[in-house]
């Protein structure tokens, strides 16, 4: 898989994230999309994709998402990510909690002509509902 492959996913992640512009969405995910993740977006397809990032987004106005390494393997593209922000919008239905939260998980993208077609996302889950008090 070219370089430029690798630094567009994290390009695209990272900006999504980072400051909520869903350009890079529309050139870099497949009409037919599909989320595996255990947060699956909340519709198919890009706009689904939209959706979840903004809706995290609206919860931690200001998150800062990392990708700590990147690699790929024939067609697909896996990353170890973290992302760090606050809970000032309220999380799952939950007032906000105030609470600074530092998330990791790990991501497997199937790329398809050089877009997303299918998405698989392992976070911390547990990790963070405990900082975000949801459970001791």
């Amino acid at each position: 898989m070219p370089d430029d492959t690798l630094a567009s996913v994290r390009r695209l992640f990272e900006e999504c994230f980072n400051t909520g512009d869903m350009h890079l969405a529309d050139e870099m995910i497949a009409p037919n999309y599909v989320d595996y993740s255990t947060m699956a977006a909340p519709a198919p397809g890009v706009e689904g994709f939209k959706q979840r990032i903004l809706n995290l987004r609206k919860t931690f106005p200001d998150a800062r998402f990392t990708v700590e390494e990147i690699f790929a393997d024939g067609d697909k593209v896996a990353f170890r990510w973290v992302v760090r922000g606050t809970d000032t919008g309220g999380f799952m239905g939950r007032p906000p909690s105030g609470n600074a939260v530092t998330v990791t998980g790990i991501n497997i993208e199937h790329m398809v002509n050089g877009k997303i077609a299918e998405h698989w996302s392992a976070p911390d889950n547990l990790s963070m509902m405990r900082q975000l008090g949801m459970i001791p």
